[in-house]
């Protein structure tokens, strides 16, 4: 094993556990998340093969690889070697180790929020990955997911517990060795106790340049994540929700906030949101970012002010309609030509 992910739900620390980790001398952390590419461009296979069928495998496999949208598959998987391995796994592990060796590194890191929702596709690919997730109490991470993500305070507590219960299933299925839990609270209270079981679980020495945070940043305030560890930040919910909106998200919440040992607030009846109001609530939200051109994102681990084209916004909104009320063959049929904007090889 030389390679391992970093899941959560967004807004959970995932940024910060990758800075630290990307800071050990034996660690390659990608910059930018690049799972999602892996997983979506070998995926297309299935849909992209039957019109390319009669074309030889390496040569299809290649075009597919340079004609990744985002660019960043072609960074990774090493061209030259693709007739030299007999499956797709092999030729991954081989670009993975081709990378480390280059950079005089043990192993190879990305940072991927939601992975966790995608377990099947990653280990198909990876079979042999380690994987930490991260979480952070529920109700500071939907304030931080209405606040920054401009999302329903319910539904963002709704997707808390998906993203999390999906990270306590994945860990009875692959077992505690290759699926590890931490805490966002935990990591910032105790860093390097934290980090030390992290090294024990990725079986490396421990370093402690992994806590040196200063270095990383080059100003505060306009750095995605502070130059230290900033341990107010556990409590800001508090001051920053009403009491009716931590009854509200604790009543989503409830019975993961006390397996996971966070103190309710209220002693609130678990009532988890319906599927009628998760729509409801998506549409709302999809609604207004339609006319959302502008928001604060992140770029080259720096908070930066995104702007959204009319085009893409209108991309969005489409698909979020249809991945609400269709089914994926429908949604397939209607809108493929999003995402396949060349269905054929050509030489």
């Amino acid at each position: 094993m030389n390679t391992f992910f970093i899941v959560g739900v967004q807004r959970s620390g995932t940024t910060l556990l990758s800075v630290m980790l990307g800071k050990h001398p034996d660690i390659l952390m990608e910059k930018r998340s690049i799972v999602f590419r892996i997983i979506t461009c070998f995926k297309n296979l299935y849909d992209l093969l039957p019109f390319n069928i009669q074309h030889p495998k390496d040569e299809f496999l290649q075009w597919l690889i340079e004609n990744d949208k985002q660019g960043r598959l072609a960074d990774l998987i090493d061209l030259d070697a693709i007739a030299e391995h007999r499956n797709i796994r092999s030729l991954i592990q081989h670009s993975i180790d081709k990378k480390l060796k280059q950079h005089n590194k043990q192993l190879w890191g990305d940072k991927s929020p939601n992975l966790q929702h995608y377990l099947n596709d990653l280990t198909l690919l990876m079979p042999d990955t380690k994987i930490i997730h991260i979480i952070r109490d529920g109700r500071a991470n939907a304030y931080s997911m209405s606040r920054r993500s401009y999302q329903h305070l319910s539904l963002s507590a709704q997707y808390w517990v998906d993203g999390n219960i999906e990270g306590f299933v994945n860990q009875q299925i692959l077992g505690e060795d290759r699926y590890k839990i931490i805490y966002y609270e935990q990591l910032l209270q105790n860093p390097e106790a934290e980090m030390k079981l992290v090294c024990q679980f990725l079986n490396l020495p421990y370093s402690s340049e992994m806590l040196a945070l200063a270095d990383e940043l080059t100003s505060s305030d306009k750095s995605y994540v502070k130059n230290f560890f900033d341990t107010q930040k556990i409590n800001t919910w508090k001051q920053a929700l009403t009491k009716n909106q931590i009854k509200q998200v604790e009543a989503i919440q409830r019975p993961l906030l006390e397996k996971l040992n966070y103190a309710l607030v209220n002693p609130v009846k678990y009532q988890p949101l319906s599927l009628t109001r998760r729509i409801l609530y998506n549409q709302m939200d999809n609604f207004k970012q339609l006319f959302r051109s502008k928001r604060i994102g992140m770029k080259n681990r720096e908070k930066v002010l995104l702007r959204i084209s009319l085009k893409n916004r209108l991309k969005i909104f489409i698909k979020t309609i249809v991945s609400d009320f269709f089914s994926r063959p429908i949604f397939k049929t209607l809108f493929s030509q999003l995402f396949y904007t060349q269905k054929y090889f050509r030489k």
